[in-house]
């Protein structure tokens, strides 16, 4: 396999998972204990299926060694005939005071050592780079509460591109004019600019994205978005929003060009 060829899996495994799959537990806690460090983490199995889909051929090695205290575990992950390690370790018994055994020391030490293994290819190695939040903690549950937000660097392609249309098609709406009279889905559940289909005129039935491709077509959306005010002129508030649509879509279009 060439070197380009294997940036592109890097690249592939670097992207951030799904916001749903990533989870917080806490780390370092205040003297009170209710206060704890959110660190992010993410279960194995996204892991496996990231793998599966970018490089099927992928295979991983354990080596388990028993120690007095705890089990330590080596991973040698290897992807497209290269290969890297990771450890992870798990205590069997004794411990900090207030920490506990891990009953299932083996799987635990070597879900570590998997994914510390993965990091070296750069998959799950943005959740190092997440700032560290401290937020409440239940010392009973060993649960934190209310866990921060990601941030947007830390977000798949698709869910930043709808963050970025959620505050287009804001944007449009306080800029240009107040919200139709009747009640609208919040800016969050619209469609993406692009996939919105018109619901009037010749060109009935096709989105804005399929206009932008067709010829002419470019020419109508912008005149569907009147941005300097001399093209449509909405009537109803179903005009209302395919204007805001239009004019959202070439918002974004604009971002992207730049």
């Amino acid at each position: 396999m060439s070197q380009f060829d294997f940036s592109q899996i890097l690249e592939a495994l670097s992207e951030p998972f799904p916001s749903h799959e990533v989870e917080f537990k806490p780390g370092a806690t205040n003297r009170e204990k209710t206060k704890a460090l959110a660190l992010a983490y993410v279960d194995s199995r996204p892991y496996i299926q990231r793998l599966n889909l970018v490089c099927p051929d992928w295979q991983d090695e354990y080596q388990v060694m028993m120690l007095p205290d705890r089990v330590v575990v080596l991973c040698r992950l290897t992807i497209a005939g290269v290969t890297r390690t990771g450890d992870g370790e798990c205590l069997l018994s004794g411990g900090e005071e207030g920490e506990r055994t891990e009953p299932n020391a083996v799987t635990t030490a070597s879900a570590q050592a998997f994914k510390r293994a993965c990091v070296k290819f750069g998959l799950g190695a943005y959740l190092y780079a997440l700032p560290q939040v401290w937020c409440d903690y239940d010392a009973q549950k060993r649960k934190i509460v209310n866990p921060p937000q990601l941030p947007e660097w830390a977000l798949p392609p698709a869910e930043r591109l709808e963050k970025a249309t959620s505050r287009a098609i804001e944007r449009e709406v306080e800029e240009h004019g107040a919200q139709p009279p009747e009640p609208e889905p919040a800016a969050e559940e619209l469609p993406e600019p692009g996939a919105y289909k018109l619901p009037f005129g010749k060109h009935s039935g096709r989105t804005l994205a399929e206009l932008w491709q067709s010829k002419d077509g470019q020419g109508y959306v912008r005149w569907l978005a009147a941005m300097d005010g001399k093209g449509f002129q909405p009537r109803n508030p179903t005009d209302q929003h395919a204007q805001r649509m239009a004019r959202a879509f070439l918002t974004l279009q604009s971002a992207y060009a730049g």
